[in-house]
């Protein structure tokens, strides 16, 4: 009795067992031929439910230096486009070598805008460096690396501005970025898209530097005229909460999309990132956007992939980062910051 119901039951048996074994063995293959990841994501600490997005502009001119418009002035037309983050940058010259700080000199108190003002000049002598969150400026400095130092020094940040504008070999930024800790990005949009070369460089640096070092960018007004140069690039810093720690925290680990809008703002709003979801064991980044008609993604300054869902092991040209612009009409753009990406495992 026992050997029949065996025999019954053994075509079924091998029936189920068989397909099931096959697609095991399909699954571990897939599997076995994955690329790990290990990939440094910027935003990875957003809490996308509760954290703001707040318009910052680190790059902008007074009367007080060579501008039009006089600090209220700036202060004020900032404010009313929605910005809570500005840092007047005037050029350290021999007229106005000290900061253009602080805003209640000019009537102007942050706290009662809902602002924060970043204490902020642009060192002009050599390359222009923006300088944060210190009181340095000198007309008289002889190289970039003094400047720096100096900056450092007195515990603040530098950005390279407007790198499109200069001579320099990729080499050279390499260098200084492997230099100075506290120098930490450059301008990949400034006013009007001024320099389209600062995102070919931009792109080279990171091509040489990433993953050991990551480089932010920024997009400002570098504003001289209001009327023609106010409110055409900008950032977009996510914060838990708009205060001076949480500003310089994002711009330090890279917590803030670039934005730019060929029309300023008489043209249609930029594209909002809603969320942004990394996962490393699939090895896929998904952007959930609005307001946008199509997402590139960029890697060593080639656009590889279209949509808003990256899977790695099928993007040919993918190197050591990929970043993403969102596009929108009328021109406008925002842009993430790179994700450094690390090959862990490649078993083919």
């Amino acid at each position: 009795m026992k050997n029949k119901i065996s025999i019954r039951w053994t075509p079924v048996f091998y029936c189920i067992l068989i397909p099931v074994f096959l697609v095991v063995i399909f699954i571990v293959g897939c599997a076995h031929k994955r690329t790990a990841y290990k990939i440094g994501n910027p935003y990875t600490n957003v809490d996308w439910q509760k954290n703001g997005q707040y318009k910052a502009n680190f790059h902008t001119h007074t009367s007080v230096g060579e501008a039009e418009a006089d600090p209220p002035e700036v202060i004020d037309r900032y404010k009313k486009l929605g910005y809570s983050i500005l840092a007047i940058t005037d050029h350290d010259d021999n007229i106005t070598a000290e900061p253009t700080w602080p805003w209640l000199t000019f009537q102007r108190d942050p706290a009662s805008l809902d602002m924060v003002a970043v204490q902020g000049n642009e060192i002009s002598g050599l390359h222009h460096i923006g300088s944060y969150f210190n009181s340095y400026g000198n007309p008289d400095v002889t190289s970039e690396n003094e400047a720096i130092e100096e900056i450092g020094r007195r515990g603040g940040l530098a950005v390279f501005n407007h790198p499109g504008r200069y001579d320099k070999a990729v080499e050279w930024y390499v260098d200084m970025f492997s230099l100075y800790d506290h120098l930490i990005g450059l301008e990949v949009y400034n006013r009007r898209d001024r320099y389209p070369d600062d995102r070919a460089t931009w792109d080279a640096v990171l091509t040489k530097l990433i993953p050991e070092r990551s480089i932010w960018g920024f997009a400002n007004d570098d504003m001289h005229e209001p009327e023609e140069e106010l409110g055409f690039s900008w950032n977009i810093l996510v914060l838990p909460k708009l205060n001076h720690n949480h500003v310089r925290k994002a711009m330090e680990q890279g917590c803030f999309f670039y934005a730019h809008a060929s029309l300023g703002h008489n043209g249609s709003p930029v594209p909002v990132v809603e969320a942004i979801t990394v996962d490393e064991r699939l090895g896929i980044i998904q952007i959930r956007a609005s307001n946008y008609e199509f997402i590139e993604w960029i890697s060593q300054g080639n656009i590889i992939h279209k949509g808003d869902r990256l899977i790695l092991d099928e993007s040919a040209g993918l190197e050591q980062y990929i970043r993403a612009e969102i596009h929108g009409s009328d021109g406008t753009i925002v842009g993430t910051q790179p994700f450094s990406l690390s090959r862990l495992v490649n078993n083919k």
